[in-house]
């Protein structure tokens, strides 16, 4: 006993010995979004790409994360509580009244630049299949496939871009991306891409060059682009850009400003359909 009350005598003065941490907390408005009407509830995406207000006129208002209005839906004013589910586009309506909570699945279609990217497929095709990639990525690497036989099924209709999208715990994805870049000055992007593809599993410097050789590139120029910083920057460009549309994975493929799921041939298949309007 008397070793118990020792030891819980140590344990008192330790707690009294030590003082609390304090912290000074400094704070800062980053931004006020202005409401025409009083929220309920409000939930921010998983991206933080997105932040969902229910108003008490029952109106989902979303808003981009400089406060910008994405758009508006009507949900009712029964419903007073929303939930970000797994994914992004799924929200979680609470309708106590009713003693109902609906599942919402938001389709949300974004402008995808290509201006600059890679293309395939006829360049004035009503459809466009945009895919964000990375070159060390094992999906990735079988997309394309999969992206050809669309194509194969709608020849005049169908084309499909290339945007760089290289994950930070791949060690050449980044450099591969800025060396399709530098092919892609002298028209060979897809013949280099298709090079990386079927070796992405050993990638390095000196396969990024043997590739560079087996293209026959003029390789001064080659090296020349590869060193831009403009084309470094055109990557970045490419990954903004996907983070701005919601890409949390690679391959992330998207048709006409649409994210595909499943993103397999027969979901594409559908999504092409669908944007035809067939």
């Amino acid at each position: 006993m008397s070793i118990l009350r020792n030891m819980l005598s140590a344990i008192v003065l330790l707690t009294l010995c030590v003082s609390p941490a304090l912290a000074e907390v400094n704070s800062s408005v980053l931004s006020t979004i202005k409401l025409s009407h009083a929220p309920l509830d409000i939930e921010v995406s998983l991206t933080g790409q997105r932040i969902y207000v229910l108003d008490d006129q029952g109106d989902l208002l979303i808003y981009d994360p400089e406060g910008k209005l994405m758009d508006k839906l009507k949900v009712g004013t029964q419903v007073n509580q929303l939930k970000v589910g797994a994914r992004d586009d799924v929200l979680y309506l609470v309708n106590p009244k009713d003693q109902t909570i609906q599942v919402l699945d938001l389709t949300f279609t974004y402008k995808i630049d290509t201006s600059t990217a890679p293309i395939k497929g006829p360049a004035d095709a009503p459809v466009t299949i945009a895919v964000f990639s990375d070159f060390q990525c094992p999906y990735c690497s079988r997309i394309g496939g999969i992206i050809d036989k669309v194509l194969e099924a709608y020849p005049k209709q169908v084309n499909t871009a290339f945007k760089h999208f290289p994950l930070s715990n791949h060690q050449f994805a980044a450099k591969a991306a800025q060396a399709t870049v530098a092919a892609q000055a002298q028209g060979k992007f897809w013949e280099y891409h298709d090079l990386i593809f079927k070796d992405f599993r050993n990638l390095n410097d000196e396969k990024l060059d043997e590739f560079a050789d087996t293209l026959k590139l003029d390789k001064k120029a080659f090296e020349k682009a590869k060193a831009d910083p403009k084309t470094a920057e055109r990557v970045l460009r490419d990954q903004a850009e996907g983070q701005r549309v919601g890409v949390t994975g690679t391959p992330s493929v998207y048709v006409n400003g649409q994210l595909v799921r499943p993103a397999n041939f027969n979901g594409i298949k559908a999504a092409v359909e669908k944007a035809l309007g067939n």
